[in-house]
Parts: C-alpha cells; structure tokens; sequence
C-alpha cells in the first residue's frame, strides 16, 4: 500500500471506525470467505462520507461447486455514538445497504466492471458503538483490554430471490448513500456519516481466493484517493490498486438446485436445496421436487 492511500486509512480508522453487530442465518456453503475468524472488537475499515465514496468491493474467485446465490455477509464497523443522537432508538438507527453483484470483464489487461447480474437492497439495524470508557479517551473498553473507537459488525443479505446462479468469478460492491456522498445523497447530517465497511488485513481469503490481492473495485468521487490520481475517471465503480495489505471483509454462500431426480440418488438429495434454500426431507422429497417442483 502507497504512502498516501496508508494516510487515507489512517484517517479513516480515527475518524470512522465506530460500529456495531448484525447476522442472518446462512444456507448452503460458504464459496467465498474473507472475514476475520473470530470478529474482532473492532476491524480497519473505509468510510464512505470520510472518503467520497458510493460503493466499496472486490473481485474473488469461489470455491466449490455450489452456485446459486444465497447470501452474503460483510463486515461493517460504525462509530456513531447514541450520545450524539439521543433522540434515536437506544438499539441503533436503521440505513439501507445495497449489495451488488457483478460479472467480471476479462477482455483487457485487467479485469474490469462486467455486467451487474444481481442486486439486493435491505435495511439493516446498525448498532451504536459503545460510550467512551475511562483511560480510553473517546474510545471505548473492549473484553480484550484494548480500546477502540468502532465496533465491528456483521450485516447479512438475503439473495435467494435473485434466483441467481452465480459464475466462477465476480465482483462483489456494497453501496449505501451519506449525508453528501453515494449514488443518491442523503443531504442532511446523521449517524450513517460514522458507518464504514470493513476490511480484512494481512491474511488470505479462507474459503475461495481474492483475485488480485493488491486491488480492489472502488466509486469514489476524490481524484487523489485512486493510486492513478484519477486518470481512470472518478466516480464510476472501477479496479484501484496498492490496497495491500487490506481487503474488503465479506463472505458468499450458495447451494444447488437438484438439475434432475437422478441427482437425488445415493445420497445427493443431502447435498441440495429447493430453489428457496430449504432442505429436502428424504430422496424421495428430492425426486418428487426435481420431478414436478413441489
């Protein structure tokens, strides 16, 4: 990572980390993974009002045979407070996130933007970070005895609905809209000004492989926060470079749809999902589904 992009972290870890937790309940496998096993208190993380930006991702390779879309998890980390915003629900505020899904173009040099194969937009409750604590400054006391001054969470978006079978690679973006920045601004102040996505630093994807380890996909309206200056173009969604050693933290399930009830024999009604995710009860629930689809 570049002098000046390890400056714009730096910035954005003092000013944006503040966060909180939310999961949903994941079907079929995991084909991409590369958030931090445990979840720290709090994880690096770009914010969006901080650094201009409208969406945030990478390019990743999946693993497995698995491809209908289930789900995707990302790490966030908000470091908006209750205090700041007491007329708010003491559990958190609630802000929209879309999560899109691209195809990868490999005509060229690089790999590039492709054509958006699905997009999914949910509101997600955001947890406050916590209060500051005595000895921390404006950071708060985690059970580890270090202080931080965000909380690093989880978010987690339903794609069943896509029906959609996903490639061997793609390009995955998060976007959401601050008070001046996004692809439809806010215009008003408010706590999603402190929400930032999180990143995964120094270790290599557990589940599936992150493409290009040094590069990730960016929408940011500053020139000078591209490595090219923003020779490329600012605000469009495009590959930037020297990100090393840091990722965007994120993971994506799938499962299989039964393609016919031979399929389900010898065991292989386990290993496949109704077209909703739900489980088959026996072959036989298998065969008859692959059969008539009920």
């Amino acid at each position: 990572m570049n002098e000046k992009k390890a400056r714009l972290l730096f910035l954005t870890l003092v000013l944006v980390v503040f966060s909180a937790t939310s999961a949903l309940a994941q079907v079929g496998t995991t084909v991409y993974n590369h958030i931090p096993t445990p979840l720290p208190p709090n994880v690096p993380s770009l914010g969006y009002q901080a650094t201009q930006t409208a969406e945030f991702g990478d390019h990743v390779f999946l693993a497995g045979t698995d491809r209908r879309a289930a789900s995707a998890t990302v790490v966030m980390s908000d470091w908006a407070l209750h205090s700041t915003y007491p007329s708010m629900p003491a559990a958190g505020f609630s802000h929209p996130i879309t999560l899109n899904i691209y195809a990868v173009d490999n005509s060229g040099l690089n790999p590039a933007l492709g054509a958006l194969l699905g997009s999914v937009t949910q509101t997600f409750l955001i947890p406050w970070r916590p209060e500051p604590s005595p000895g921390c400054g404006t950071a708060w006391l985690a059970g580890d005895g270090f202080c931080y001054n965000g909380l690093a969470f989880k978010i987690t978006f339903d794609l069943r609905s896509l029906n959609l079978t996903l490639p061997g690679q793609v390009i995955v973006g998060v976007a959401y809209n601050t008070n001046t920045w996004g692809y439809a601004p806010i215009g008003a102040p408010g706590p999603y000004e402190s929400l930032n996505v999180g990143l995964a630093t120094g270790t290599p994807a557990s589940v599936g492989l992150d493409a290009e380890s040094d590069a990730v996909f960016w929408n940011t309206m500053t020139a000078a926060n591209y490595t090219d200056g923003g020779a490329g173009g600012i605000g469009t969604f495009r590959r930037d470079t020297a990100w090393t050693p840091y990722a965007p933290a994120f993971q994506l399930t799938a499962f299989t749809v039964p393609a016919s009830k031979d399929s389900c024999k010898n065991g292989g009604w386990q290993t496949l999902n109704r077209a909703d995710g739900g489980p088959f009860k026996n072959q036989g629930d298998c065969v008859s589904y692959a059969s008539n689809g009920k």
